[in-house]
């Protein structure tokens, strides 16, 4: 079992300053805190409290914990979090978890052992995890999906892509294709439910669900170029789950000779930088991913403190119109 002294040797402090980072971490400059915090959580070491300690102390850190640090929509997410929560004095440690095997019961571990104060949980759509019993009284918001009955904040995803069909179909397109991901389906279903009640032509064939990871994106954005060039059934305008997915939908519809949005149109999703530095710029979904951090920031910290918080926090989109459609 780690000790005290295992934390205490890897930090390069004492025994004293690290009883003192989780007793009393007012005693101790933030720089000293931080590098405490960042060991006792590497390490997994839990201290020893007793039930008073735990009641009265706030440490003045935060988790928030990410699916994808390759994604840039949830580094953004991250640095919403950081500026709210240091405008509040508290510091930010950053995790990531797999989202298949949802692996943040260390990060649970960390706040009840008052190595911080709460968890902001970036979720990502459609993921419904499983309650954790370690998770009970732990201070907790999430952003885009509930976590436990705890606060969150979200976009709603139905609203959003009703914008683009309804800007696409402006334009005179009726052959639309969908290309998204297997793990976050609300975007996909949204497409088709809108397609379907409003007689559009929805064709399976035209419709690709990939990999989430940020670098498989660009592989699933060429399949999906091929394989609809090979069955001859090129779409008038595609919709793509993310800004990412649409730049290589981009890249390849080019490469194969086809000129966009002349021939094919693209959208995209969430308004990250990439939609101003392809040709043709891409019409897209801004998603508000530095107000997401901050709002669950906000709701986490009056928590922690024991001030009113929102429940919910529905946040708006926007839909921005590039060269790309």
């Amino acid at each position: 079992m780690i000790s005290i002294k295992d934390v205490a040797k890897e930090s390069k402090v004492s025994i004293a300053t690290v009883s003192r980072v989780f007793n009393s971490p007012d005693l101790v400059s933030p720089q000293t805190r931080a590098k405490v915090y960042s060991v006792a959580q590497k390490l997994n070491y839990i201290p020893n409290y007793s039930a008073k300690t735990l009641r009265r102390t706030i440490v003045g850190s935060i988790i928030v914990l990410i699916p994808d640090v390759s994604n840039v929509f949830f580094i953004d997410v991250v640095h919403g979090v950081q500026d709210y929560a240091e405008s509040r004095g508290y510091n930010v440690l950053m995790g990531r978890f797999n989202i298949d095997n949802f692996n943040v019961e260390k990060y649970f571990h960390l706040v009840k052992s008052k190595a911080a104060d709460g968890i902001v949980l970036a979720t990502g759509h459609d993921r419904k995890y499983p309650p954790l019993p370690i998770a009970q009284d732990v201070n907790i918001s999430s952003i885009e999906e509930p976590y436990m009955d705890n606060p969150w904040v979200y976009i709603d995803n139905f609203e959003a892509i009703k914008k683009i069909l309804d800007h696409l179909t402006s334009k005179g397109h009726k052959r639309i294709g969908f290309l998204g991901f297997k793990s976050e389906r609300s975007r996909f279903t949204a497409f088709k439910k809108i397609m379907l009640e409003n007689g559009l032509n929805y064709d399976e064939d035209i419709v690709k669900l990939g990999e989430e990871v940020a670098e498989d994106m660009p592989k699933s954005a060429k399949a999906y170029i091929e394989s609809v060039i090979n069955k001859r059934k090129i779409p008038d305008a595609i919709v793509c789950a993310s800004d990412v997915l649409a730049a290589g939908a981009i890249k390849w519809l080019i490469k194969f000779g086809l000129k966009v949005p002349n021939d094919v149109a693209v959208t995209g999703f969430d308004g990250v930088d990439i939609v101003n530095l392809v040709t043709p710029s891409i019409t897209t979904i801004e998603q508000p991913r530095h107000m997401m951090g901050m709002e669950a920031a906000k709701i986490l910290i009056n928590k922690i403190e024991k001030k009113d918080f929102e429940k919910v926090v529905k946040l708006p989109t926007r839909l921005i119109v590039g060269e790309s459609s």
